[in-house]
């Protein structure tokens, strides 16, 4: 699996909400798709060193509208969600942000490097006819610590020609709205239906595999 395709979460769904960043797995198209239908979308959301992970959100399609003037509607619903272990439990989940493929990006840190990974020896001082000695000075370019990952993060970018500029990302945690969708809207959440999401367009709306979602959850079965 690409780290592209991974999902992150950040928060305490346990004593309340999280934010997830899930990855679309396939075409999502208003066209095409049907009210009713079931998207599963894979995480992986820990909420206790007790209980099983959360691997999967189950998405409805509530509503969808295509006119014969391109107004396009796709209304969805998550409000369920699986462990690892196979039980459902009740969330609610709703879409902050939408991102194209395109206007992603990934970056990568090392958290470490080791000065002289290799030390100099006498060896090092012996060539043969021709070759270069190399100067007393020299040192190797720094190696990544092996026991320290690399860090991986993922970015969303408003504008996609202009991704490699930071002020034009952030981190997609931190991101809100639509982005590299122009013609997409995120309606504004109605109170009242928190597990749902709607998005409306002028044209029709065709959310591409590789789409990144960004979700916030929250756990309806926790004790009030």
């Amino acid at each position: 699996m690409r780290l592209l395709d991974k999902t992150n979460c950040a928060g305490n769904f346990q004593s309340g909400k999280a934010l997830c960043v899930i990855v679309l797995p396939r075409l999502v198209d208003a066209r095409k798709s049907k009210s009713g239908e079931h998207i599963l979308l894979p995480t992986y959301l820990t909420t206790s060193a007790a209980e099983s992970p959360i691997t999967t959100l189950d998405v409805t399609i509530t509503e969808v509208q295509s006119g014969v003037n391109g107004d396009s509607l796709i209304r969805i619903r998550i409000d369920k969600a699986m462990r690892e272990d196979g039980r459902e439990i009740p969330v609610e989940a709703r879409i902050v942000a939408i991102a194209s493929p395109s206007s992603v990006i990934e970056r990568w840190e090392f958290t470490g490097v080791i000065d002289e990974p290799f030390p100099r020896i006498p060896e090092d001082d012996e060539r043969l006819p021709g070759e270069q000695k190399l100067p007393e000075d020299y040192k190797p370019p720094p190696d990544p610590v092996p026991q320290n990952p690399v860090r991986y993060r993922r970015e969303i970018c408003r504008d996609p020609a202009k991704k490699n500029s930071a002020s034009q990302c952030t981190n997609s945690l931190e991101a809100r709205g639509v982005y590299g969708y122009k013609k997409v809207t995120l309606e504004p959440m109605d109170p009242s239906l928190r597990a749902e999401s709607a998005l409306t367009s002028k044209r029709n709306i065709a959310l591409r595999h590789g789409t990144v979602l960004v979700l916030e959850m929250e756990n309806t079965s926790r004790p009030l």
